[in-house]
């Protein structure tokens, strides 16, 4: 049994792990914010920020919306 649930909470914890990646954009927004943080001064940066969140929150909308026309269909 422990190694049951040893197995369930290595397995949630990759899940989170993969959620929080897919949630922060991965590591490749991560480092255009890094060289935005070197570029730009704070004004403009936060400016950047809040487009870049912007960016990154209407196209997994429209990554949602697309898959479930696409689920809907398959039904």
């Amino acid at each position: 049994m422990k190694k049951i649930a040893g197995l369930y909470r290595n397995y949630c914890q990759e899940r989170n792990e993969e959620l929080h990646e897919q949630i922060t954009g991965g590591e490749e927004v991560e480092n255009l914010k890094d060289f935005l943080k070197q570029k730009l001064n704070a004004e403009d940066y936060f400016t950047a920020e809040e487009l870049l969140n912007a960016l990154l929150a209407e196209t997994e909308e429209k990554g949602f919306s697309a898959g479930c026309k696409y689920i809907s269909g398959l039904n």
